[in-house]
């Protein structure tokens, strides 16, 4: 085969609409092509430290994992479904699901190779079909396309259309429309591609108005019609021993023809991950660091640590070499005792002294003394038992995740150009406020800013100015974007769909399959709920929480609530959040709950943010930290940022109100529907208010529901169907209680 010529598009395009095996055409609607892989893209390991492209490639694993478990459940059919009709046959290894992380190039996505495709025409006068099979030999077998016009060569108008309709099948085959007919005879796969009455290899195509069902090709010499079908091929060789014994349907074989510009014909599949400097906190995710883990999530969260007296404590110190750290540490200890003895001393000196030896131990108690923790059941259950949670789910990657957020962007770091990383919107930098304003109105907004953030039950909000992103696609489905696809023929069967890998491409001496990453760094906004006011609505909503010692945190009992969910099918968070997408089958447990608490409000800030920005509600992205009580929000994108969350959050600013954004947000109206009944009958969440793009969407819109933020509603999945009171409702209450004298 000759080398497919290639083109430049952005980024963005060649990862996703123009990535390998998609159909597309040139601007102008014509000339439709098949897009492959291409050898000129470069490796991204410079964007992407090795623990990064490790990270992605286990979230790839269990892609395909959680994908084969779906699409072989096989509701319905009247057979087992094959692991190869269910997922790429390069991922399997010993009928298991295994992705070979030395079989993946990570590239950045700068051309992209195409062939034209389909190579079938029919000829605008007389209806002649003709097709070649192979690109190289187009040109010739066009010139002789005319041999063949029933008017014949002299009188054939040699007008040529390419088809804009190929046959696509669910194992991610596509094919030309051909008047070829594959079958199933004697144990193996025969093609019939001549008329059954005269041998004729000249048919007419018919296309009447209408659905493509309808189409059908007629023999030139016999005039006998051939209905426009095809088998699959993959899923013949698969199931053809079967048709014979009525233990197959053939709707699970038959292709279907779909228009190349119909979103059915490609879907790509990838997913996204916070892109961090340091790997410090992340490194304990490894399988040997489940000690540390433990360790840390005790010490993040309130638990108590094993009574240490002096002697132990300074025994480990030495051992770690750390005896000077330990003199220092008893000085500083012995210092504030006397100080405290001494009414002269200014409380501010004595609570600095505090501070510091509050460092010191908890540095101690994540570094020496973690082994001396006993982590409770729930805690130490959650790092052992990890490996088998899906991993945007994984409380404990949250944990991880958002500590190393906390630390490179939320805390004082400062960017090359002079201005800060994060910025508190009730403190705000010179470039965050409205031109124009005094002190005195700068004041008065802030104060504005304060009294909606409490009246949101936020605790912390920040607009944070580096958010880095590594959005990367692996591969595609065809006809469908889940796992399991249903047609009308099949009654009520529902057929696998393949995940398939993009093709290899030679990378050096090898040959390695593509995955195509975007390195993205734009603007975001941290939120952080109030704990007391989140545990308040638990509680006015009779949402179960496991027990705990006074002074842990609701996130270590959030982690350990989700630690004995996992192995209940029936609540447990899996891929695809089947489990809630029933009616009325979850109990009410907090886990659920907050996650959808904080997914529906990341949503409600995002659609005031896409009306006020010049954003399109696609163009965002969502993280959520459940076990922190926190999500953030950014722009995706690969052109330049042009500011356009802070340009917002400066314009929207006013001495009146703080900002139009939490103005908007506090205000009721934000969150009426115009489709108010129907809506609420689906659980508070649907195109006219909360779903947003489900390509930009974590959970693809699963867990969304008003009702957690307004009330007057349950989510679908709510076992009880009794009304909610909604998490704003409790922030005014306790807001109103505060201001109380």
């Amino acid at each position: 085969m000759s080398k497919p010529d290639t083109m430049q598009r952005s980024r963005g395009q060649l990862a996703t609409a123009y990535a390998p095996h998609s159909l597309f055409t040139f601007e102008g609607g014509s000339g439709a092509c098949f897009a492959l892989p291409s050898p000129g893209n470069r490796t991204a390991g410079d964007e992407l430290r090795p623990n990064t492209q490790r990270m992605i490639s286990e979230q790839i694993q269990e892609y395909f994992e959680a994908w084969a478990t779906r699409a072989r459940r096989g509701t319905n059919l009247r057979h087992d479904v094959p692991l190869n009709l269910a997922v790429d046959g390069r991922v399997i290894s010993d009928d298991a699901v295994r992705v070979r992380f030395g079989d993946l190039a990570f590239q950045v996505p700068d051309r992209v190779g195409y062939v034209p495709f389909p190579l079938s025409f029919v000829c605008t006068r007389c209806k002649l079909h003709r097709h070649s099979d192979r690109v190289e030999r187009l040109a010739d077998e066009a010139a002789r396309f005319r041999n063949a016009c029933p008017s014949g060569a002299d009188n054939c108008a040699n007008d040529w259309q390419q088809l804009d309709v190929v046959y696509a099948h669910w194992s991610g085959n596509v094919e030309p429309i051909t008047p070829k007919y594959r079958s199933w005879q004697d144990g193996q796969v025969r093609d019939l591609d001549r008329c059954t009455s005269c041998g004729s290899d000249r048919f007419l195509l018919h296309r009447p108005p209408g659905r493509l069902g309808n189409w059908e090709f007629q023999c030139v010499n016999c005039k006998l019609p051939r209905p426009m079908q095809q088998r699959d091929l993959t899923t013949l060789e698969e199931l053809g021993p079967l048709l014979a014994q009525n233990q197959a349907l053939p709707a699970e074989i038959n292709m279907e023809p779909v228009s190349y510009r119909a979103s059915a014909a490609y879907y790509v599949h990838g997913d996204r991950l916070l892109v961090f400097d340091q790997e410090r906190y992340i490194q304990l995710l490894g399988s040997a660091q489940t000690t540390l883990l433990s360790a840390f999530l005790s010490t993040e969260y309130g638990y108590p640590p094993t009574n240490l007296d002096d002697a132990e404590k300074e025994a480990l110190l030495q051992a770690a070499g750390q005896s000077a750290q330990w003199d220092t540490y008893r000085r500083v200890r012995d210092l504030i005792a006397t100080l405290e003895r001494m009414p002269q001393i200014e409380p501010a000196a004595i609570a600095a002294q505090r501070e510091m030896i509050a460092r010191q131990e908890a540095e101690w108690n994540e570094t020496v003394f973690a082994g001396q923790f006993e982590a409770v059941e729930g805690i130490d259950r959650a790092c052992r038992e990890r490996g088998d949670y899906v991993r945007r789910f994984d409380p404990v990657r949250m944990a991880l995740e958002h500590k190393t957020l906390t630390e490179e962007r939320l805390q004082g770091r400062q960017m090359p150009d002079g201005k800060s990383a994060s910025v508190d919107v009730t403190i705000l930098d010179d470039f965050l406020f409205p031109d124009d304003l005094d002190a005195d109105a700068r004041a008065r907004l802030l104060d504005q800013v304060r009294l909606r953030r409490d009246l949101l039950g936020i605790e912390e909000m920040r607009l944070v100015r580096d958010v880095r992103v590594c959005e990367y696609t692996f591969g595609y489905t065809r006809t469908s974007s889940s796992p399991v696809v249903m047609r009308d023929k099949a009654g009520s069967a529902e057929m696998p769909v393949r995940l398939r890998l993009f093709d290899k491409v030679p990378v050096g001496d090898r040959a390695l399959h593509p995955v195509l990453c975007l390195i993205q760094s734009n603007e975001g906004l941290y939120v952080r709920l109030n704990e007391a006011c989140l545990l308040e609505w638990l509680e006015a909503n009779q949402i179960q929480l496991p027990v705990a010692d006074p002074g842990v945190r609701l996130g270590g009992r959030l982690i350990e609530q989700f630690a004995r969910m996992a192995n209940d099918e029936d609540v447990r968070f899996s891929r695809f959040l089947d489990e809630y997408r029933r009616e009325r089958s979850v109990p009410r447990l907090a886990y659920p709950y907050v996650y959808t608490l904080l997914h529906t409000m990341a949503h409600h800030l995002l659609g005031i943010s896409a009306s006020m920005s010049g954003l399109d509600l696609g163009s965002f992205g969502e993280h959520i930290f459940v076990p922190d009580l926190a999500f953030l929000v950014y722009r995706r994108g690969m052109t330049m940022d042009l500011g356009n969350l802070s340009s917002m959050w400066r314009d929207r600013g006013d001495p009146a109100y703080g900002n139009e954004v939490l103005d908007r947000m506090v205000d009721p109206a934000s969150l009426r529907c115009g489709s108010e009944s129907v809506c609420n009958h689906r659980g508070g969440a649907c195109p006219d208010c909360l779903l947003i793009p489900e390509t930009a969407c974590l959970t693809r819109n699963e867990l969304l529901s008003r009702s957690v933020l307004i009330g007057r509603g349950f989510p679908r999945w709510d076992a009880e169907g009794r009304a909610l009171t909604g998490y704003y409702e409790v922030a005014r209450r306790r807001t109103r209680a505060d201001a109380t004298p």
